[in-house]
């Protein structure tokens, strides 16, 4: 779209949420850029204007944030230090709280852009100590985000300059150790991971690896230590070594108020776990020196002691730090699944600790008579299923989750079954028979079996109205059929077969239950989630695909809940999951044979050849090889005069042509040449069938050449190759005009490069053509060149021929054989 410079001139009058909109245009249609150049840089003086007025700065750095990204270097390094000046100067007069994140934004896109160019990599190196002396505490929490992105981006790309500052960027990261925003969380767990390697590796890495390991155990410490203060009240059986070092944060502000302090304990408690884990799954430059029990103990004492343990001891403080100690325990849940993550293998002796520690929170979360409302400790429990799935997707044969699967497969059950509010059937007996007394008697006993199925639901008609729903349940039991399948997918064929029919039976009559409702308008409290259906089916599937050897699959029911659920369901990604699903029960049902490989026949091998030039797609699968002159190196060139050469016929000419001699040839290919042989001749195709031939002519080398310079109008290069003996070379002697020349065949072969051969004559030990003793007339010389070319020409057409035809008649040959034993 042409005219932008048109609209770009009014971003000056324009209202901040037209001119952010326009900015998202304008980077949609990537249109500013194929402008002239002058037009671009009035663009940018139009920014600059923007940014010299407080009112309009806030424009200016959004204009910026948009625009450095693409902007061309040249326009770039010559307005960059004004840039930075600006976004200083906002960054430390503590201007208006909204232009501090505009500012470390374009701050932090300047950085990234430096990367491109030297120039304005040195200019940056020199302003980030200005720019990190603006990084204190005493900013405003809004302002966080942005500056932990920019102090991210710094260590990361110029970790050496960032290096002479790393006490202060320590401090102002444990300024915000005690922080509620979740993102300045993760980007100060980031940022002190990188804070250990800005002072760089030393030799192989070993410092490196002393900084991590000494940031692991601080971190770990740390986390024990407020660990002792939230079980300070509840007995613990777990030990800790009581001589801890921590890492050197703010002292912790522990109020009156008992539920404001452990609100802040848990605070920095989580905040510190989150760290931990950044360090173990975050990018470093060497191989860390991870302690994995010492990790371990962590997420076990975390998880040692139950709500119920601290609910033992009633006082307010020890009731509130129990009210959050769910959200603790599934936090060290995350910080185990990155060690899984990272370690995988590594944790295959402490696989019994893990199955344990799986059992156990599945049990202390159970919620006794929960149908019908919502269950307690939902998110542990999710997150529970969610690290026994990591769990046995990382490992899978051998995450040992077989020993526990009794209970855990009962978790799992109690957790995908919906409510299914009670029905009394009344069955009324015939009174045609029976006496007035008995008749009595039966109404009596019919009236006390109504009262007893009235008062046998809980509570009133009114509360299980309102109560008696699975409303809020549905995170629950997606994450328990996620679990259930990628515990079938890892000890499926481990489990009981008793266990096997059980949960068979189960998750058929919840499909047949779930899906046979779907068009009868009936709400589905836990299925009416299109994601629990589609987690339902997959389960179904895993059932199928895992089975135990004394206990068949149910894959006839599995192809019918499949089929329904593709053409039923209302929801799309539920109907292409089970069309999928549906296709792979189809190859169980209906094995596919084995597969023989027919190649093409014979006419559609022609066919292919004849089109090839034609078909477009052609130019794809039969590309062409690019022809490439064969660049030729000569090394230690000698030039003699051959003075004491005689011409043997009275027409040669007087003065001798100089002669090179070549002691060193280099040819140098990009691709090996193809080679061609001539399949025609019994004796060579039977050599190629037994492979003597490639050998034979791969054993061919080329002792000695010579380079014979002809003249300087003809620029002709011939190698000349003599014989290959044992003996040591002969010193030959010039013949003599009196003497015989010797047979054709004893002279060594010639071979040209470039040009045709031409008539050779022996002078000692080196050929000239005979056009060194007389000349023929240009004319002449390029006629006979000429004929040589056509003559040459129409023999490789005859041998292109011969070669298809000989593939045609392979190829006939190949299909009828092929055809034969079939």
């Amino acid at each position: 779209m042409e005219g932008v410079s048109k609209i770009f001139g009014g971003f000056v009058d324009m209202k901040e949420g037209n001119f952010r909109h326009l900015l998202v245009a304008l980077d949609e249609h990537q249109t500013l850029w194929t402008e002239p150049q002058h037009e671009i840089e009035s663009h940018f003086a139009k920014v600059g204007s923007l940014l010299g007025s407080a009112l309009t700065r806030d424009r200016g750095l959004t204009a910026l944030a948009h625009l450095i990204p693409q902007c061309p270097l040249e326009i770039l390094e010559g307005k960059l230090q004004y840039y930075i000046n600006v976004c200083a100067k906002v960054c430390n007069q503590r201007g208006h709280v909204a232009t501090v994140p505009l500012a470390y934004d374009v701050l932090k896109q300047l950085l990234l852009k430096s990367l491109e160019s030297s120039d304005l990599n040195k200019l940056i190196i020199s302003n980030i100590p200005k720019l990190l002396d603006n990084v204190t505490s005493n900013a405003d929490s809004s302002t966080r985000a942005a500056t932990l992105d920019f102090l991210e981006t710094a260590m990361r790309h110029y970790p050496g300059v960032t290096g002479s500052a790393k006490n202060r960027i320590e401090d102002y990261l444990y300024s915000l150790v005690d922080s509620d925003d979740a993102s300045v969380v993760h980007r100060t767990g980031t940022c002190l991971l990188l804070l250990q390697q800005i002072r760089g590796g030393g030799q192989h890495g070993t410092l490196h690896k002393k900084t991590w390991d000494e940031y692991q155990c601080k971190l770990v410490d740390s986390i024990h230590e407020l660990l002792g203060r939230v079980f300070e009240h509840t007995p613990e059986t777990f030990d800790v070594d009581e001589n801890l070092e921590c890492l050197k944060l703010p002292a912790l502000v522990v109020e009156d108020e008992p539920v404001d302090a452990a609100r802040r304990i848990v605070t920095r408690l989580l905040n510190l776990i989150c760290y931990l884990e950044k360090a173990v799954v975050g990018a470093y430059p060497v191989a860390k020196p991870f302690r994995p029990m010492k990790l371990l103990n962590v997420v076990l004492r975390g998880h040692s002691v139950s709500c119920q343990m601290m609910a033992k001891n009633s006082i307010l403080e020890n009731v509130a730090l129990g009210m959050f100690l769910p959200q603790i325990q599934a936090q060290l849940l995350k910080l185990l699944d990155g060690m899984v993550l990272v370690l995988k293998s590594y944790l295959f002796p402490f696989r019994n600790l893990l199955t344990d520690l799986f059992d156990q929170c599945l049990k202390g979360t159970v919620t006794v008579d929960g149908k019908g409302r919502k269950k307690s400790y939902i998110s542990l429990r999710t997150k529970v299923y969610g690290s026994i799935a990591v769990w046995c997707e990382t490992v899978k044969f051998g995450s040992g989750v077989e020993e526990i699967s009794d209970s855990l497969l009962e978790n799992i059950v109690q957790d995908v079954a919906p409510y299914e509010p009670e029905v009394t059937l009344q069955v009324n007996a015939s009174r045609q028979k029976l006496s007035a007394k008995a008749k009595k008697k039966l109404q009596k006993e019919q009236n006390a079996a109504t009262a007893l199925a009235k008062n046998h639901t809980s509570g009133s008609l009114e509360i299980s109205k309102h109560l008696q729903s699975d409303y809020c349940n549905e995170a629950l039991c997606l994450a328990a059929l996620r679990c259930l399948a990628k515990v079938l997918d890892a000890a499926g064929c481990f489990i009981k077969p008793v266990m096997q029919k059980l949960l068979q039976e189960k998750i058929v009559s919840l499909c047949v239950s779930v899906f046979s409702q779907l068009n009868t308008g009936a709400k589905q409290n836990l299925y009416f989630e299109p994601n629990c259906r589609q987690a339902l089916l997959v389960a179904l599937n895993s059932l199928i695909i895992n089975p135990h050897h004394l206990c068949p699959p149910p894959l006839q029911y599995g192809v019918t809940m499949f089929s329904a659920a593709e053409s039923q369901d209302p929801n799309v990604d539920v109907r292409s999951k089970a069309a999928e699903l549906a296709r792979g029960a189809e190859t169980l049902l209906h094995p596919r044979k084995e597969v023989f490989y027919f190649p093409l026949e014979e006419n559609a091998v022609k066919d292919m050849l004849a089109a090839k030039k034609k078909h477009p797609l052609n130019a794809v699968f039969f590309q062409e090889k690019e022809k490439r002159s064969m660049p030729i190196t000569f090394e230690k060139v000698k030039l003699q005069e051959c003075s004491e050469m005689q011409s043997e016929s009275d027409d040669s000419p007087k003065e001798d042509e100089p002669i090179a001699r070549v002691e060193e040839i280099t040819i140098e290919e990009d691709q090996p040449s193809a080679v061609v042989y001539d399949l025609g001749d019994d004796e060579t195709e039977a050599d190629f069938n037994r492979g003597e031939l490639q050998k034979s002519t791969a054993e061919k080398t080329v002792e000695s050449a010579a380079i014979v310079l002809d003249s300087e109008e003809d620029n002709e290069v011939e190698l000349v190759e003599t014989e290959q003996t044992n003996e040591s070379k002969r010193v030959e002697t010039p013949k003599k005009a009196s003497e015989e020349p010797k047979p054709a065949a004893e002279e060594p072969s010639v071979e040209k490069l470039g040009t045709p051969k031409k008539p050779m004559q022996s002078i000692g030990d080196v050929k000239t053509p005979t056009s060194a003793q007389k000349r023929k007339p240009e004319a002449e010389d390029k006629s006979q060149q000429s004929e040589e070319v056509d003559g040459k020409r129409a023999k490789i057409a005859e041998g292109d021929d011969d070669i298809l035809a000989r593939v045609d008649d392979l190829v006939a040959e190949f299909v009828d054989e092929l055809n034969e034993d079939v």
